[in-house]
């Protein structure tokens, strides 16, 4: 069975269908990149799977209709890292951390385990350091970083990213998809940018609110399949990582 199941699924804002009729599976421990332009409706896919949005057709997490999870169970089997979150208040990085443990803590009261659980997982992405650091004041990276071990510490079966390295330069966007492929969970992530898919065992293409693929990295990222979803004419070159960077051709 697989872990997430979505069947036949739309999702509509108002009387403007967003989603329509959308359909794949993916397994415990794989990794699904959502690829699509601005406005193709990844976003809202996302609030669909988070419980965010309403849906009709089918979309089950662990074999049980998400419909029927209340927000605290969903939060158990679910976490979510959003593109950069700017605290308005001064909490340290471990705080930050700590607050994947709402769920599974009573009212912020964390426990020895809670705070050990924190430390562990700062450490496991070379953030220990900066444990007791204004989070505000960080870089982006290693904001960013910082929101993967609050959902890491949520101990929750699926992690969601949005966009994750859309706002770090080139060199911090690929060290941190490698550390996200090292989690060793089940991931599902948007992107703009095929060449940040390298790290994923699916490739989901939307546009227009439709899929136009759900297949292999090998077999979707073609240099057609690309052309279809961007609309526009590329050459595909295989890197080194076994990830494929598509350029745009020009003609005069």
């Amino acid at each position: 069975m697989p872990l997430v199941s979505v069947e036949n699924l739309s999702v509509s804002i108002g009387k403007k269908r967003i989603v329509r009729d959308m359909s794949f599976a993916l397994e415990k421990g794989e990794i699904l990149c959502i690829l699509g332009k601005n406005g193709s409706g990844k976003s809202t896919l996302l609030k669909a799977i988070l419980g965010i949005l309403e849906y009709s057709g089918s979309l089950r997490l662990q074999g049980k209709e998400c419909k029927e999870y209340s927000n605290h169970a969903r939060s158990l089997v679910l976490s979510y890292v959003p593109q950069i979150e700017q605290s308005r208040f001064n909490f340290s990085l471990l705080e930050v951390v700590l607050m994947g443990r709402f769920a599974r803590s009573s009212f912020f009261n964390y426990s020895k385990a809670d705070k050990n659980k924190a430390l562990e997982i700062l450490e496991r992405l070379n953030l220990a350091t900066f444990a007791h650091e204004n989070f505000a004041t960080l870089s982006g990276g290693q904001k960013q970083l910082g929101l993967i071990a609050r959902a890491l510490a949520q101990d929750s079966e699926i992690l969601v990213l949005d966009e994750p390295v859309s706002a770090l330069d080139i060199s911090y966007s690929f060290k941190l998809l490698e550390i996200i492929k090292s989690l060793q969970k089940t991931i599902i992530l948007t992107s703009h940018h095929p060449e940040q898919c390298f790290i994923a065992d699916k490739i989901l293409m939307i546009k227009n609110g439709a899929k136009i693929c759900f297949d292999s990295m090998q077999n979707a990222l073609t240099e057609e399949k690309i052309n279809q979803l961007y609309d526009i004419s590329t050459t595909c070159v295989i890197l080194p990582n076994s990830g494929r960077y598509f350029c745009q051709t020009f003609t005069c």
